[in-house]
């Protein structure tokens, strides 16, 4: 499964695609403690495992053991407690309280970590009392001798976790690299939307680098694209520039090599943007590709030729390709654009690139938009995975 977070905490995720919903199992290896760094270390994991105990379908703690890590918790990793935190230890106070065995356990651990900054008398007591800033206060008292416990590796842990966070963007680079998604369709599949919202789902991570010509469409582009936009069309206008726009017109052919090498730095630009992301570790959802330009005739010309190779050198290969498939005639009916059979010519010349394109996965858009985005979901999820158990 994918996963984020580091040693010793982990966050392995999920994705069940028929409900749409987000499985995310929390995972911790060993007990350490610490804010902003778990550098605290206490020797019990395994005797919390070998204490451990079945409830239903679960196991868990023992309530003298989940007592105790859920106060270090609160104190050293949270610095507050919760209501929710609160209410479940003074329940797991009454349950010690009443059983000898328990109690003499927790008694034991107080003074083999924690003593002399907190005693069992003085937990008892602030809890009676719900005296919760009485123990607050003994925080740093609590780390310190944690920390002097085993002040070399505690030292060393707090460097190794400040190294390793500044070295994460190469961590990431090296071990974690990000994965690219191209989203192709004819007009009206719904390519856009829902390239819009696999960006609002926080679980992908995703960002959305728009790759065609349509400026109000832009993600990711130069400030003089507009510009140059706004000129070309004014001069296919009869050259109706006006003011000050008139006098700072360039002749026809320097602005047409101008909109050239604008278009072709904008897209090596948004290429580096996407590299940048998934060397970050981040999803790229590509909305349009270099291969909707296949769907065109091969250039004819060793000019073309050029053209096209110099837009397609800096592409970064996307991981996914996702084709949203649906009839000629109900993509006019949703948009009310082209004509059905242009629109299903254009459909059938989309699924003709899987033979070129291997990566290729085809999407049902006759469904709902919500059916689609769960689809697609669980396929980027799955190619994702499948990279994750490799590594």
């Amino acid at each position: 499964l994918p996963a984020w977070g580091h040693a010793p905490h982990y966050f392995f995720v999920a994705y069940d695609p028929a409900g749409g919903v987000w499985l995310k199992f929390d995972v911790v290896a060993d007990l350490r403690y610490g804010k902003p760094f778990r550098t605290l270390r206490l020797d019990l994991a395994e005797t919390c495992l070998r204490r451990r105990q079945r409830r239903e379908f679960a196991w868990v703690l023992s309530p003298a053991d989940e007592f105790f890590t859920l106060f270090l918790h609160c104190l050293l990793d949270k610095g507050n407690f919760r209501e929710a935190r609160r209410e479940r230890l003074i329940e797991l106070r009454r349950q010690i309280s009443s059983d000898e065995a328990l109690a003499k356990k927790v008694a034991e651990y107080l003074a083999r970590y924690l003593a002399p900054a907190i005693t069992w008398d003085m937990l008892t007591q602030a809890m009676a009392a719900e005296d919760w800033p009485a123990l607050l206060k003994r925080r740093r008292a609590v780390a310190r001798r944690l920390f002097w416990r085993n002040p070399m590796m505690s030292a060393w842990r707090l460097v190794a976790t400040i190294a390793l966070r500044r070295m994460r963007p190469l961590l990431f680079a090296l071990r974690q690299r990000g994965f690219s998604v191209a989203l192709l369709a004819p007009d009206g599949a719904g390519k856009s939307t829902l390239a819009k919202e696999l960006t609002r789902d926080t679980y992908l991570r995703a960002r959305l680098i728009y790759m065609g010509t349509n400026i109000d469409a832009s993600t990711v582009g130069l400030p003089t694209t507009r510009w140059l936009h706004e000129q070309l069309k004014a001069r296919r206008n009869g050259g109706r520039t006006t003011g000050a726009a008139k006098k700072t017109s360039p002749p026809w052919i320097i602005l047409k090599g101008f909109a050239f090498a604008n278009r072709l730095v904008e897209q090596w630009y948004r290429a580096g943007v996407a590299i940048g992301h998934l060397l970050a570790g981040r999803l790229v959802v590509f909305d349009r590709y270099i291969y909707d330009s296949w769907l065109n005739k091969p250039p004819a010309t060793a000019w073309k030729r050029l053209r096209r190779k110099l837009f397609e050198s800096i592409c970064p290969r996307p991981d996914l390709v996702i084709l949203l498939d649906a009839p000629g005639q109900m993509l006019f009916e949703r948009k009310r654009e082209h004509t059905p059979e242009w629109l299903e010519k254009q459909r059938r010349a989309y699924l003709a690139l899987q033979d070129h394109v291997p990566q290729m996965r085809i999407v049902n858009a006759t469904q709902q938009a919500d059916a689609v985005k769960r689809e697609v979901t669980a396929m980027i999820w799955r190619q994702r995975g499948l990279r994750v158990s490799k590594m």
